[in-house]
């Protein structure tokens, strides 16, 4: 079977198409078989640069038939079922980034890049938040992450349904400049691939990097006060190790 897929691909290929995998609508997200992983959620929050998504990527090959992902929601339409609550929830906190772009100093191109983010992860949020999956989602870039302020800012009873059932996965480096040499790299790697990418001197980065380590640090202590599953996993630590680590805490989450 796999040599006949991959003759059909390079058959195609010599014709200029291109196989590809047909989308999941909600029906087959829904209809697969139920896990205990269902209706939970674990996030990876962090500032960038600090490896998020490299670990993410090296813990994904052991825990993708448990859970799904951003990329399973590719391509889904809007939810027909909401919770008003949470819908509401949802678009104030848009609403609050879109306030504050608009009256920020940022080009009109950079204004747009956060604003198409900023609605891609309210989207995906909100469609995991009103929907029935038959196994939860694991974020390396989800609504915590993006959108640390506005949610620390809820009161407690308001915010209540954001944090309910969901797990953190915290990446913090013990240094910050690492994650300003990590940062910088990445920008110049997408640079040469000739991937829009804002150029930002140091001081600025740092500046940033520091704010985001005071919001996630805030995070921490509020994820205990509802007493969701955390754990915290420094940036200067081997690769090996933190994924060890993470896929241990992984197993042991029973919400």
């Amino acid at each position: 079977m796999t040599n006949s897929k991959s003759t059909l691909k390079k058959l195609l290929n010599m014709i200029g198409l291109e196989l590809r995998r047909r989308r999941l609508t909600i029906s087959d997200l829904q209809s697969l078989p139920r896990l205990a992983t269902a209706g939970s959620t674990i996030e990876f929050i962090g500032t960038p640069g600090v490896g998020k998504t490299t670990l993410f990527n090296a813990c994904w090959p052991s825990i993708k038939d448990r859970w799904y992902f951003r990329n399973d929601l590719k391509g889904l339409g809007p939810s027909l079922v909401l919770s008003g609550s949470i819908e509401r929830i949802h678009r104030d906190i848009y609403v609050k980034r879109i306030n504050l772009l608009n009256s920020s100093d940022l080009d009109p191109w950079q204004s747009i890049t956060h604003a198409l983010q900023a609605a891609t992860v309210i989207y995906e949020s909100l469609m995991t938040s009103s929907q029935d999956f038959s196994r939860g989602f694991v974020f390396e870039e989800g609504l915590f992450k993006n959108f640390p302020e506005e949610v620390l800012n809820l009161c407690d009873v308001e915010a209540a349904p954001l944090w309910e059932n969901r797990a953190f996965v915290y990446l913090r480096a013990r240094d910050p400049d690492i994650v300003l040499t990590r940062f910088q790299l990445r920008s110049d790697e997408r640079r040469n691939r000739k991937i829009f990418q804002h150029c930002q001197p140091d001081y600025e980065v740092r500046s940033r990097i520091d704010a985001d380590i005071r919001l996630f640090d805030q995070m921490l202590e509020k994820a205990k006060v509802f007493a969701c599953p955390l754990i915290v996993i420094n940036a200067e630590d081997r690769l090996q190790d933190a994924v060890k680590d993470v896929l241990k805490f992984e197993r042991s989450l029973s919400f």
